[in-house]
């Protein structure tokens, strides 16, 4: 179907995330099975030929009616597999040391892992995961969440800074001070931008990078501080770095569950607590 959309076997093997060879082979078989020719092959790419285009709105009628089975089982799966989106900071804090009460309810648990939190979300919303943990977002309300802990955030700069014997940092300190931050899509970032914002203060961005490590060099080699929630405070090299909790009410950010199958999401959601 795919391939009948695009007119091309290069441009539909890009979008399902599989080799030109492979969607090759795969089409090849389903002429073999049905004993027809699907495609008429030219140098502008491929169209449907009669055969082919009875399969097509054949599959179509398919998939469509695969749809409403797996809707009318869905209240009676055992969700026996489950597959969890998720950031390598947070599977390390949150998820890793809790496996085991999955896997001693009878679940296979497989954990995907993507670098931003952005790119999580959209795995999430395109089914590609069951659920995620993750940052707390807003988010449709079709999305079920159940928070699992807040982190307050810390400022985080070099050993000799004028704000390292400072019992907390405010924002309009903060907005004196050059920042190293994560580029645009940081739940982080958003949460000081609003923060800034709502005081009328301006947030001083000196740097951005996409990493931690590269953050933390920056900010111990005096390129400005930057903001960073609690589990990364026991991380730092103490002799370079120090810590102070950043003076907010609202300066923290929440790790939640996220599923479009509330049931599926409580029921982890209880485990992972």
């Amino acid at each position: 179907m795919e391939t009948a959309r695009t007119k091309s076997i290069s441009k539909a093997s890009e979008a399902l995330h599989i080799s030109h060879t492979a969607l090759s082979k795969q089409l090849r078989s389903l002429e073999q099975q049905f004993d027809v020719q699907l495609f008429a092959r030219s140098s502008q790419g491929v169209e449907l030929t009669d055969a082919g285009k009875v399969l097509y709105e054949s599959s179509k009628i398919v998939l469509d009616q695969l749809t409403v089975i797996t809707r009318a089982l869905e209240p009676y799966k055992v969700w026996r597999r489950i597959r969890i989106g998720t950031i390598p900071d947070i599977a390390s804090q949150y998820l890793l040391a809790s496996l085991h009460k999955l896997e001693d309810q009878g679940h296979e648990v497989e954990l995907v892992y993507r670098q931003s939190t952005p790119e999580v979300y959209k795995m999430l919303l395109d089914g590609e995961v069951d659920l995620l943990v993750a940052e707390r977002i807003s988010m449709h309300p079709s999305i079920w969440m159940g928070d699992l802990h807040q982190e307050p955030l810390f400022v985080v700069m070099p050993k000799g800074h004028p704000f390292a014997s400072k019992p907390a940092v405010t924002l309009p300190e903060l907005s004196s001070q050059p920042l190293v931050l994560y580029a645009e899509g940081c739940t982080i970032r958003a949460k000081l931008t609003h923060l800034f914002a709502a005081m009328n203060h301006p947030m001083n961005i000196k740097t951005e990078v996409n990493f931690k490590e590269v953050i933390l060099g920056y900010v111990g080699n005096g390129g400005g501080l930057t903001v960073l929630p609690e589990p990364y405070i026991t991380q730092l090299p103490t002799d370079r770095l120090v810590s102070v909790p950043l003076s907010h009410p609202d300066a923290q950010r929440t790790i939640a569950v996220f599923s479009t199958n509330r049931a599926k999401g409580q029921s982890v959601f209880r485990l992972l607590r």
